[in-house]
């Protein structure tokens, strides 16, 4: 693999960032009960992760807006990925719990251990924080960004990625180890808004847009451990919620 260098990091900015805008749909209820995934959207199964993913385009941003739970009994974690066909995947991670190190990029690896770092922000529970991850070919860099909206405190790192960098696929979602158990009913882990994806050419989209939109689970056994809702807001809301499996 080859080296990623971390080029220059931000620290914590004044000035706030505003939402984007977006109308909330009559879909949005079924979203936040949780009570099936998006069975219109073909799917990928997968072993521990949950949430939407675009591909058979060419990317160049990912991203999207979460408010950081409180710890819980579940080890989890929120992230938007680019993955590419001739480069490892970057990721740009958050930890519920909040604090430091709690926000987490890597390349090729899961976040939060080798083969990344952490951003210099330290957003709390209950804080609402956005988190993007940009490619800049003229450049050859992918910049991680995450940007607390409750405090204005902004932390950037740009990752060598090289010019020829392809990357096929943007994720969003949820990440869980393997639960020693499923929980009494449905829990929703994180809830994702204003996410947003852009092609090299500049498509813009959310979740949904001219390319293929997949709901990933989370199975075992053929059960679904994981899932996400249903997409509301034309596609940039979804909420994953881990599942009562043995029902």
């Amino acid at each position: 693999m080859r080296r990623h260098i971390v080029k220059a990091l931000v620290a914590l900015a004044a000035g706030g960032t505003a939402l984007l805008t977006a109308g909330l749909t009559a879909t949005t209820a079924a979203a936040e009960t949780g009570s099936t995934h998006a069975a219109s959207n073909p799917t990928v199964a997968t072993s521990t992760r949950a949430g939407y993913m675009a591909s058979d385009r060419w990317f160049r941003f990912a991203g999207t807006t979460i408010k950081v739970p409180g710890a819980g009994a579940y080890d989890h974690y929120a992230r938007v990925v680019l993955r590419g066909q001739n480069t490892p995947a970057v990721i740009l991670a958050v930890k519920p719990g909040g604090g430091a190190n709690s926000v987490g990029w890597s390349v090729g690896t899961a976040p939060f251990g080798m083969g990344g770092g952490t951003l210099a922000i330290a957003p709390a529970v209950g804080d609402t924080v956005r988190i993007a991850l940009y490619y800049d070919r003229a450049d050859g860099g992918v910049t991680a960004s995450a940007i607390d909206l409750t405090t204005n405190a902004q932390a950037a790192v740009t990752i060598s990625e090289g010019t020829q960098a392809v990357f096929t696929k943007a994720e969003v979602g949820t990440v869980l180890e393997t639960p020693a158990s499923p929980p009494a009913s449905d829990l929703r882990l994180w809830q994702y808004t204003d996410t947003a994806v852009t092609t090299n050419t500049g498509v813009h989209g959310t979740m949904t847009g001219p390319w293929t939109t997949s709901a990933v689970l989370d199975t075992i056994h053929g059960q679904v451990v994981m899932s996400p809702s249903f997409l509301f807001n034309n596609g940039a809301g979804f909420g994953v919620w881990l599942r009562d499996y043995l029902r």
